[in-house]
């Protein structure tokens, strides 16, 4: 079953930024977004975040269309987390009070927001550092406190815009495990955005390279590696 569908997506801002854009993501998959510097990868995750909206198309989440040409179904109602490359902490709120902001904009009560809190940080590994304050975390773990804060809001999806962009390649090896290990026990479909081929291709069931908008090859990590489409996704992959 796709859990997303994004069917003849066109955007515009100053030139085209995405051009006729169409892809399916199916529930539990992990899929990667590869493409060079603005090659329209972060837009795409803006747009299915409902952040961005399309100048034509369709998009479906499950069996909802949340946009189309006479309709348009805002971010809070999408059931989709997104976690931004520059994090967005916020200084002033300790680790529990990140996610207890987050749960009680959903209405949860406050016995059940202790209750959750403590459920979501075992799942990041961030229990000891429920009174900790951004400044006093390492970079992976404020990495897993933005993926936490958006586990709060209980997303069918997690979008994840260059995650480990700043992080040395010991910290990726051990957030990519985690994310792996945390979809599984989730169920739920990751789809992450990268210009870095090797921070993807040993996770994703499905990558997707990208140039200026529009889609070059999608396919399984080995078929594409196997079977580059054409000079361009040999050189990007660095076959």
């Amino acid at each position: 079953m796709d859990l997303i569908k994004l069917v003849s997506i066109d955007k515009y801002f100053d030139k085209q930024v995405l051009s006729n854009f169409s892809l399916n993501i199916k529930k539990k998959e992990i899929v990667g977004i590869l493409g060079p510097s603005g090659s329209g990868k972060s837009t795409l995750l803006r747009i299915i975040a409902g952040l961005e909206v399309p100048d034509k198309g369709e998009i479906f989440i499950g069996d909802n269309c949340v946009y189309s040409k006479n309709k348009f179904v805002p971010p809070e109602k999408r059931n989709v987390g997104l976690v931004f490359q520059d994090l967005a902490l916020w200084p002033h709120m300790s680790v529990k009070k990140h996610l207890n902001f987050v749960l009680e904009i959903r209405g949860i009560s406050k016995d059940k927001r202790e209750k959750e809190i403590r459920k979501i940080l075992n799942l990041v590994n961030l229990s000891e550092y429920i009174k900790s304050y951004p400044s006093q975390l390492s970079g992976g773990e404020k990495q897993r406190l933005a993926i936490a804060r958006v586990l709060a809001q209980n997303p069918k999806i997690l979008l994840l815009d260059e995650p480990f962009s700043n992080l040395d390649p010991v910290l990726k090896k051990e957030l990519k495990k985690y994310l792996v290990d945390m979809q599984k026990n989730l169920r739920m479909a990751l789809v992450y955005v990268t210009h870095n081929p090797a921070e993807i291709s040993d996770i994703a069931n499905k990558i997707v390279i990208i140039r200026e908008g529009k889609i070059i090859q999608t396919g399984g990590p080995t078929e594409i590696y196997k079977n580059p489409k054409n000079s361009f996704v040999r050189k990007f992959l660095e076959i």
